[in-house]
């Protein structure tokens, strides 16, 4: 007797398994959710179900007239898949149908996975020999999931083997061919750099649960200078209803913005009302809606990031002592009173000088927030330099752990953003220099906030990264500007794998001999990367490359 397909196993709804990466593949796999796109693990693997693309062209089915053989792309067929035609409880397990596609995937986004059986208590994938991991049950004798590809550096040819089990039993394995054929890593996939708005720079990415793409940035409307949000779809699109300005009818310029797991934005901004500069912290909880007031700094008080890790939000920045600066955090969570805090790095107690700490920017690791940036003071000798330095707020306690980098390659260094992933590794960019400070862009790694393993010197061309994010895959991927002759630039994404001697890739972009500068970053659900800057004629200016 042929076993018809339930309706399920043709109009799947989402569903996730754990995560897996395979060996010589490091970037395939399957797991539950989107990617974090601020704190992502080095795996470069998910999986969650959407509704396989059943009978479409580049699809692998095991049709019911035929359910043991399988058909790929433009036809070709494997052997025929083990199967039973009996209703016997004690028979072996056996996969008898099975949909995988789109083969090739051509752009970024799922390969649908879906498995009916019989006889079969779970279904475990691999993919290219990896580890095995067990697809969900979505109704009777059918399972689901999903394969994502996060970059093209694994285009080619690979296998995702399926195996039905109960008990101690297991069916023959399926062995089912699929291809990845993404556009080349730092490819364009999409630019805009135009007057529609005017003048101005895109401060902040972010990418909402929803998918859409948040644009925050300051323009120049009747050349005054505002805060504006843009929404656009995930290949860059926006429209009549897009765009709002933060804010109405006050100076206002962006500093910083994120995005919670509700898809609430938090954007932090300065404006000038009643005649006093101060920053501000916003909540918006749906798209064009009034922002509600969260916090608001006291005049001298600068925020330069922002951070959030789902419940609390934290604005970094400096308060101003006497004759120097503290580093300083504003903490707040839902229904309750913001918390400042403020620390001074104090390297013995008979020294008799003040440090002046900047951070740069922060984020959260576990239940601690670190922050980068450049510390400056007298930490050898006669002469006052800067110091990268990384400070670990263990934030239960509120104690504080230094990290302030001697000299090399130069006297002087400063970090100017950080990225932290699902393991704990954080890296920052900025720059070194000597006394006489030219500064020449380098990235650093930290396997934890107290200890450095790696330190990288740009090309002399490429800026000082200007924002820095991990991707899925693996690497790490910066916003910056490549610098010409005669006071020209070009707008600069470059990916960097972890202890690297060299870019993984490099994505370039320039409109005319103008300026043209990377200032955001922001990483998709399936590994898309956008970016915001400026570009020639000092327009804001959005980039969607291919990973």
């Amino acid at each position: 007797m042929k076993r018809r397909a339930s309706p399920s196993l043709l109009g799947i709804t989402v569903f996730g398994v754990a995560a897996c990466t395979a060996p010589g593949l490091d970037h395939i796999g399957t797991h539950g959710d989107p990617p974090d796109t601020s704190t992502t693990s080095a795996t470069g693997v998910a999986s969650e179900a959407a509704p396989p693309t059943t009978g479409e062209p580049g699809t692998s089915t095991t049709t019911e007239d035929d359910p043991g053989v399988t058909t790929i792309g433009s036809g070709a067929t494997s052997e025929p898949a083990s199967s039973t035609t009996t209703d016997d409880p004690l028979a072996p397990p056996a996969i008898v149908e099975h949909e995988l596609g789109p083969s090739p995937l051509q752009q970024a986004g799922p390969i649908d996975v879906a498995i009916g059986t019989v006889h079969a208590d779970g279904v475990r994938m691999q993919i290219d020999g990896g580890p095995p991991v067990e697809l969900p049950l979505v109704g009777v004798d059918d399972f689901a999931g999903e394969i994502v590809v996060y970059t093209a550096l694994d285009n080619g040819d690979h296998t995702a083997t399926f195996v039905a089990w109960r008990d101690d039993l297991e069916s023959e394995p399926l062995a089912v061919p699929f291809t990845v054929a993404l556009p080349p890593p730092g490819s364009e996939l999409f630019w805009e750099g135009d007057s529609a708005i005017g003048k101005g720079t895109v401060v902040a990415l972010a990418v909402t649960p929803t998918h859409d793409l948040i644009e925050l940035g300051t323009y120049y409307p009747q050349g005054q200078a505002r805060c504006y949000l843009r929404r656009r779809d995930l290949g860059g699109a926006w429209g009549p209803g897009d765009l709002v300005e933060l804010k109405p009818g006050l100076p206002c310029s962006a500093i910083d913005l994120t995005v919670d797991e509700d898809g609430a934005l938090h954007v932090l901004a300065d404006k000038i009302e009643n005649g006093e500069l101060r920053w501000w912290l916003g909540k918006i909880d749906a798209w064009a809606a009034e922002p509600a007031n969260v916090g608001t700094g006291a005049v001298g008080d600068v925020a330069r990031a922002l951070a959030t890790d789902n419940t609390h939000v934290a604005v970094c920045g400096t308060k101003p002592k006497t004759m120097h600066l503290d580093a300083a955090v504003w903490i707040f969570v839902p229904n309750a009173t913001g918390k400042s805090l403020s620390y001074d790095y104090l390297p013995g107690i008979d020294l008799p000088v003040r440090f002046s700490e900047t951070p740069r920017d922060c984020r959260f690791l576990g239940d601690h927030l670190v922050l980068s940036g450049g510390m400056l003071g007298l930490h050898e000798g006669n002469d006052a330099q800067t110091r990268h330095f990384v400070l670990d707020i263990d934030l239960a306690a509120e104690t504080p752990s230094w990290l302030v980098a001697g000299k090399g390659p130069g006297s002087q260094s400063e970090a100017k953003t950080i990225s932290i992933d699902g393991e704990g590794r954080i890296i920052t960019g900025g720059h070194s220099c000597g006394d006489t400070c030219e500064p020449q862009g380098e990235l650093r790694l930290f396997s934890n906030p107290s200890e450095q393993i790696w330190q990288r010197a740009l090309d002399p061309s490429v800026s000082p990264p200007r924002a820095i994010a991990w991707h899925p895959a693996g690497y790490a991927v910066f916003a910056s500007a490549r610098n010409n002759a005669q006071n020209t630039s070009v707008f600069l994404i470059q990916a960097w794998f972890p202890l690297g001697g060299a870019p993984a890739w490099t994505y370039e972009h320039q409109d005319g001999p103008a300026i043209h500068t990377a200032t955001a970053i922001a990483i998709g659900p399936y590994g898309q990367i956008y970016a915001g800057g400026t570009t020639a004629g000092g327009y804001p200016a959005i980039a969607v490359v291919a990973p």
